[in-house]
């Protein structure tokens, strides 16, 4: 019983880890794969001319990806939220695509739409790097 037990939990540990994609490559084979892929970004070692220098870190899953000459990955998606500082109070949808290449470099692309009209209220681009600023994990 207690084999059984531990050959469970162990299962279910090596299942729920996810590990750091650190290349290129580590990543579009894990997509390649139909591996769950998470994007985590520090803004603070990022560039961008609009985005505040409050601290930030956010972590997202989007739902596509693309591997483009196997030297590009590109991935989107779509938020709603009530609560982005430019339209506080007001339904927002926020579109965000992502550009990784294969020299690391990494574009990160926010467009800001009324929710009511999809009238485009702000954009905002961020430069990264894979592994400082934006890390993967999959």
């Amino acid at each position: 019983m207690k084999k059984m037990i531990l050959s469970v939990l162990f299962a279910l540990s090596s299942v729920v880890h996810a590990e750091q994609l650190t290349t290129f490559t580590d990543m579009a084979d894990a997509i390649s794969q139909g591996k769950k892929i998470t994007l985590v970004m520090n803004i603070q070692e990022c560039s961008s001319q609009k985005m505040p220098s409050t601290s930030l870190i956010g972590a997202t899953q989007p739902d596509a990806f693309m591997i483009i000459d196997n030297n590009r990955i590109t991935a989107s998606m779509k938020h709603f939220t009530l609560d982005n500082p430019i339209s506080r109070g007001k339904p927002t949808f926020e579109y965000l695509k992502y550009n990784i290449n294969a020299d690391g470099s990494v574009s990160i692309k926010s467009t800001m739409m009324d929710a009511t009209n999809y009238q485009q209220i702000a954009i905002h681009q961020m430069d990264c790097t894979l592994n400082k600023g934006f890390k993967v994990f999959g």
